[in-house]
C-alpha cells in the first residue's frame, strides 16, 4: 500500500487495525452486511493446569475483553 502497488486490500478486522497502525494513511471501510462474513471464536480449557485456567480467566475478565475490543474483536455475546 505504501508503494502504491494496490488500491484495495481486503482483510479481517484484526489485520485492518494492525495495518492502520503501521500505515496511518490507510482507512478501514466496512463492507455491506450482506457481503460481510464473520467468525465465531470459542474458548475451551482442556487442562487442569493452573496456568491454562489463569489465562482463560484473564481473557474473560473485563481487562481481557477490553484488550480484545481494542484489537477489533466484537464484545462477547450474552453467556
Amino acid at each position: 500500500m505504501e508503494e502504491d502497488q494496490a488500491d484495495i486490500f481486503l482483510t479481517c478486522c484484526t489485520n485492518a487495525v494492525l495495518a492502520v497502525e503501521e500505515v496511518p494513511e490507510l482507512r478501514i471501510v466496512n463492507i455491506p452486511p450482506e457481503l460481510s462474513v464473520g467468525a465465531s471464536y470459542g474458548l475451551l480449557v482442556l487442562s487442569d493446569s493452573h496456568a491454562a485456567k489463569a489465562l482463560a480467566e484473564i481473557i474473560l475478565s473485563e481487562e481481557g475483553r477490553a484488550i480484545l475490543a481494542r484489537h477489533g474483536f466484537a464484545p462477547l455475546e450474552a453467556e
